[in-house]
């Protein structure tokens, strides 16, 4: 049994609905079905009846969800007595990006081993988490400008607060073996002749807020994605080594350029990724944050 797994289910009972849980975690319908399923296999009893109407709790989940709640806030407490050591740190969560590796390492120059830095990347469901459970101070990340009322709400949930910095657009990143490396953008209808390299698809995957400007231009199934990966390591591999390209944000910051990677326009797409940062509502910022935030805006 996970802690997730009992987050997912807490969430469910609240809503009534699994639809409305993936609202909330910031996941998918089916991911909310398959994590609580896996819940109910374990347990050998049924957590929900599954109406017509939504869901609605059973007696041995009544129960589970007693026992869920007080787990949850144990270790919430737990988590808030970690023990406090004296050596400063900075935390942060973010997306994929090379550009935020090179800050981080500037980060580094500035503080040396004064500060401890520590990194993770993930998806905007993952960062959201990590900054919540205190894990990250902060929380890099982009969402679709459609999908900021619903994202704010979703994080007031988790006593979270989200920051806009800039509202950048796609592109399509290139290497120096693609056809289309000395071109300056590229339209809509000629994505579907290229070859992607795309992140595991989830419902926050760039993919899926292409559908929010293409104005029907293309569907997304039509993209031709030939491989699927969560490494950045990978992903630059074949960007540098072959034809293949990715879809990205439009945020090559030429101070940090490292690799002979092109980012070309995409033609009347207008700006509609928000880029931003997560928070804890009652925390103070550190210098540290402070430092790197500042310094962020200035890339963007």
């Amino acid at each position: 049994m996970e802690l997730k797994q009992l987050e997912y289910f807490m969430v469910a009972c609240e809503k009534g609905s699994f639809n409305q849980a993936a609202e909330c975690l910031y996941t998918s319908q089916p991911n909310v079905s398959k994590v609580i399923g896996m819940l109910e296999q374990e347990l050998g009893r049924a957590l929900f009846e599954r109406t017509s109407r939504g869901l609605r709790v059973t007696p041995y989940g009544e129960t589970v969800r007693e026992y869920a709640h007080n787990i949850l806030n144990h270790v919430s407490l737990i988590n808030s007595l970690a023990e406090d050591t004296q050596e400063r740190k900075f935390t942060v969560s973010t997306y994929p990006s090379n550009m935020i590796a090179r800050l981080l390492t500037d980060f580094y120059k500035k503080y040396g081993c004064e500060c401890q830095i520590s990194h993770r990347e993930g998806s905007v469901e993952e960062i959201s988490d990590q900054v919540s459970q205190g894990i990250s101070e902060l929380g890099i990340v982009y969402v679709a400008q459609k999908q900021v009322p619903a994202f704010r709400h979703i994080l007031s949930h988790k006593k979270l607060s989200f920051q806009e910095l800039d509202v950048k657009p796609a592109c399509v990143y290139v290497g120096p073996n693609h056809p289309r490396y000395e071109d300056e953008s590229i339209d809509f209808t000629e994505l579907p002749q290229l070859k992607f390299v795309s992140g595991i698809r989830d419902f926050f995957s760039m993919e899926h807020h292409l559908n929010h400007v293409s104005l029907g231009a293309i569907s997304t199934d039509m993209l031709n994605t030939v491989v699927h990966t969560n490494s950045d390591h990978m992903t630059m591999n074949l960007l540098m080594q072959s034809d293949i390209c990715s879809l990205g944000i439009d945020f090559l910051y030429e101070d940090y350029k490292q690799y002979p990677i092109r980012n070309l326009k995409i033609r009347n797409s207008e700006p509609f990724l928000v880029i931003g940062y997560i928070y804890q509502n009652e925390e103070k910022l550190s210098a540290e944050a402070a430092w790197f935030l500042e310094h962020f805006k200035k890339m963007l």
